[in-house]
């Protein structure tokens, strides 16, 4: 196994799997920066119960990753374990995504349940990409060093996707208006060219990474050597490292979920801007993103991973409850917000993804076995949870401040809770992450 997992990844393969990433971040980002306004301000859904139907979807996908971790590890397939059920969840996948962000015509409590039950088909396909996915990189590669050059290709991959998901939407159903359609049509064409995007990135990244994966007789689990899901779960978080890093991942979750959904809210009432103030926002936010990518790679060598996470998630997190207190008054001051809140973020999506295959390091050497897709499974459960939790949260947050998708003009009291929706309750969370 060492002389296949030894040799340097080249950069086809990095870049292969870093368009993977698209299918991952696209859909995942598009549902935090999007669903809960498209809810509350396109479908006419009150804000708690908006939140609570986010709660529900994605804890179903957060308490079901576990199971497809388990199945991931125990594929028998000549093909391997991970690229098989990569390529399998692509089109049911992408139909989800184009049905995700479709009103419907039904009064509000049959409407909420239709969407419970698409948000849940939607994560569920997700599921069965991404878990296998995260896994893959893990086999990829066993060099320290080179895990975290592999994510900080897939962090740049992350970044355009949130740049994608996130000022593509406002424009799209601009133009759609302009064209004659109203906003529910211009959702509709969010969803179908979204769809697209996925369906073309997993194509892509399931070809390129072909011979990446470890060879089937090296990655195999032998009958005597498995163990209940239950049992399995046990081991891991056993684990001295995993705990720790759990517990970190749900809180910034959690906090990167209100910020994620905080901006749309904000800027639509708070700020009053246009959707081409708001795209251009969010194309320079990514654009920071982006740019702390080399210098959180650089504290990774010379700080180490966990100190260098701890440092920029914990400077990230005060910043954000800074601006709880003093305002964000305009465009200049959201950038300035941005920028620091990127810097924890950006860290966070490389360097946790790269500690998380370290512990299937330490997994194998104290269990002896190989067990990528359970690992990464149950930091995406703690992901996911963290996630849920926040979207929820910041369901009631703006339901506390009476605020009113219907509404052409909130209360002042809704725009309190809008500030403190992507500021003072997220940047908690974030500096108990660090």
């Amino acid at each position: 196994m060492s002389d296949f997992i030894a040799k340097p990844l080249s950069s086809g393969k990095k870049l292969g799997y870093s368009i993977g990433a698209l299918g991952d971040s696209v859909g995942f980002n598009i549902f935090y920066f999007f669903f809960l306004f498209f809810l509350t301000d396109i479908a006419g859904i009150p804000p708690a119960v908006a939140g609570t139907v986010s709660l529900i979807a994605i804890g179903w996908d957060a308490v079901t990753d576990p199971i497809v971790g388990y199945i991931s590890d125990n594929l028998k397939s000549k093909h391997g374990r991970r690229r098989p059920m990569m390529i399998s969840a692509a089109i049911p996948y992408a139909i989800c995504m184009f049905l995700l962000f479709n009103n419907v015509d039904m009064e509000t409590g049959v409407k909420s349940a239709y969407f419970v039950a698409i948000a849940i088909l939607f994560w569920s396909t997700y599921k069965v990409y991404v878990i296998p996915y995260f896994a893959l990189g893990a086999e990829m590669t066993q060099d320290f060093d080179e895990r975290t050059s592999l994510r900080v290709w897939a962090s740049v991959a992350i970044q355009l996707s949130v740049m994608l998901a996130s000022a593509a939407p406002p424009m799209i159903v601009e133009k759609s208006i302009q064209a004659g359609s109203d906003a529910s049509g211009g959702w509709r064409n969010v969803s179908m060219i979204f769809a697209v995007v996925l369906l073309i990135a997993i194509t892509v990244c399931w070809k390129m990474t072909k011979g990446a994966e470890l060879p089937v007789d090296q990655s195999h689990v032998s009958k005597e050597e498995r163990k209940n899901l239950f049992k399995t779960v046990f081991e891991i978080f056993g684990l001295k490292p995993s705990r720790p890093l759990a517990i970190s991942i749900f809180c910034w979750s959690l906090a990167t979920a209100m910020a994620s959904s905080g901006p749309v809210f904000l800027m639509s009432n708070n700020l009053k801007f246009d959707a081409g103030t708001q795209s251009t926002f969010f194309v320079i936010n990514t654009l920071i993103g982006i740019g702390w990518l080399p210098v959180i790679s650089i504290l990774a060598k010379k700080l180490g991973k966990k100190r260098a996470y701890i440092i920029t998630m914990g400077i990230g997190g005060i910043c954000m409850m800074l601006f709880g207190l003093v305002g964000i008054a305009g465009f200049a001051t959201i950038i300035v917000w941005a920028l620091l809140f990127q810097f924890g973020n950006s860290s966070f999506w490389t360097l946790y993804y790269s500690m998380m295959y370290d512990i299937s390091e330490v997994d194998e050497f104290i269990n002896g076995q190989r067990r990528e897709g359970i690992v990464t499974a149950l930091m995406a459960f703690c992901k996911k949870l963290g996630a849920a939790v926040g979207t929820w949260l910041s369901g009631m947050v703006l339901a506390w401040g009476a605020y009113d998708g219907t509404l052409a003009v909130q209360a002042e009291s809704a725009h309190t809770a809008i500030l403190y929706n992507c500021t003072l309750v997220p940047g908690a969370f974030g500096a108990l992450a660090a």
